[in-house]
């Protein structure tokens, strides 16, 4: 693999009135390999590329459709994590689902094979995994930390409220 052919892009997602968190793109050959999301500033600065991918990010967290986004991904996992990631792309912004509930539409018995690829999902907020939840309705199993799951689903309930107000 050529080197040049590898770029991260650094974003920071101002998530008013719940906080900011950091958003890492790593890409390879201009498609979009994984999300690294963390509450402090990486080393690496943010960009004018970086601005706008942060848009484009939070517009994901209100409902933007992924035909909408910007830059191509390349999903590699198992077809069963794919179709897991496939069946929580379409939670939308402001929703949850149980783990169990998203094994039975998987046709799957295993919650917990449902947990483990979700663990593995490359992109959060694009496949928004941050969505999916205990059945007792405990936030369990982020990549990212609880602290941010809770974060993602604070705001995206707050601007689903607001849209709703505003129709």
């Amino acid at each position: 693999m050529n080197t040049r052919d590898l770029e991260q892009i650094v974003t920071e997602l101002e998530l008013s009135p719940v906080g900011s968190l950091w958003a890492t793109l790593h890409l390879e050959n201009s498609h979009i390999t994984s999300i690294t999301l963390d509450l402090s500033k990486p080393k690496t600065t943010a960009s004018c590329q970086g601005q706008e991918m942060g848009f484009h990010l939070k517009r994901l967290l209100t409902g933007m459709g992924l035909e909408k986004f910007p830059v191509p991904f390349k999903l590699k996992g198992t077809p069963f994590q794919k179709r897991i990631w496939h069946l929580t792309a379409k939670i939308p912004p402001g929703e949850t689902v149980s783990y169990s509930e998203l094994a039975r539409l998987a046709k799957c018995n295993s919650p917990r094979a449902v947990g483990q690829a979700l663990g593995k999902n490359p992109l959060p907020i694009i496949i928004p995994c941050h969505r999916v939840i205990g059945k007792n309705g405990n936030l369990t199993g982020f990549s990212s930390g609880i602290a941010i799951k809770k974060m993602l689903l604070d705001y995206e309930r707050i601007k689903r409220h607001e849209s709703s107000h505003n129709e």
